[in-house]
């Protein structure tokens, strides 16, 4: 295991302090903490925003300065399915868009326990339809996700192929949550090092996402058939107890002769990058990850060309 850097050192404290405080919280609060805490982190510098109502669904736009409007990334937040927002994560995701020179969208899907499965998938869908009737090209769109913001883009990407409509031109994961059972090895092996989840935690947030319905294999992904599936890139760290989904889900779409890059971080939590204002390592991975969609962005530009 690598040795942690001061900035480890303090985040995992942080993280201990924060298990504590929430653990005397209701959900509302830990909703309304946890918004307060992330949406006071500043946005990109020369990002403007927008927000508008999709059916209901509430959409925010985050333009870079000079990005191009037709090169999208679709991002869907994290939280458990059960709490984060479109102002927890404007910081994040304004972000990648700036160094990925794209423009983003995210959402406020629905959450459970009061919407359980399928309503996040449905509000995802609903999102991704809306940018492709509004002219962008699936070769000019890259979806992402974090933690359960990663199963929801997984799941998403599922739902697409199910329904025969057309794939993006790539997945960015970053610490998906793709199993809703917490049997996997890493939950046993490196347990003990993880500051942030546990296997308790994610029992309860598997059943609150479900809401009494079986698992299968759109909520846990790692049980799909991936074959289809666009090129992806998965960030996970070493030290988080979902690193069995992420390394089982990259070998079985490898098996199918998708293009996959898996990065597993040594030393870092998860969702490391969410915390770039903590742990400067989150930075260097928005620009891997933004490198990586900008590839892809400009492959899906040369296909539709040739």
């Amino acid at each position: 295991m690598t040795q942690r850097t001061p900035e480890l050192e303090a985040f995992w404290t942080m993280c201990a302090d924060r298990m504590v405080r929430r653990a005397k919280m209701t959900l509302a609060e830990t909703r309304e903490s946890f918004d307060n805490e992330m949406g006071a982190v500043p946005l990109a510098p020369d990002c403007t925003v927008e927000n508008f109502d999709l059916d209901g669904l509430p959409v925010e736009k985050i333009t870079p300065k000079g990005a191009p409007a037709d090169k999208v990334l679709l991002y869907l937040h994290g939280g458990g399915h059960i709490f984060g927002s479109i102002r927890s994560h404007r910081h994040y995701v304004s972000r990648l868009a700036a160094a990925a020179d794209v423009t983003a969208f995210h959402i406020d899907y629905r959450l459970a326990p009061e919407h359980p499965y399928p309503a996040a998938i449905e509000d995802a869908l609903n999102a991704y339809q809306h940018l492709l009737k509004q002219g962008i090209k699936p070769e000019n769109l890259i979806v992402g996700g974090e933690s359960a913001g990663g199963n929801l883009a997984a799941a998403l990407l599922l739902t697409l192929k199910d329904k025969g409509l057309p794939q993006p031109a790539g997945v960015y994961l970053l610490s998906p949550w793709l199993d809703m059972t917490t049997t996997a090895d890493s939950y046993t092996r490196v347990g003990t090092r993880d500051p942030m989840i546990t296997r308790a935690g994610i029992d309860g947030v598997a059943a609150a996402y479900l809401g009494g319905q079986p698992d299968n294999p759109i909520t846990s992904p790692v049980r799909a058939d991936p074959s289809g599936l666009p090129p992806m890139l998965i960030h996970v760290g070493s030290e988080e107890v979902l690193l069995s989904d992420s390394t089982t889900f990259a070998t079985n779409a490898a098996m199918t002769g998708i293009d996959v890059t898996l990065h597993v971080a040594a030393g870092m939590p998860h969702a490391w990058p969410l915390f770039h204002f903590y742990l400067p390592a989150g930075l260097d991975a928005i620009g891997e990850a933004a490198e990586w969609m900008k590839h892809r962005l400009a492959n899906g530009r040369a296909a539709a060309a040739a």
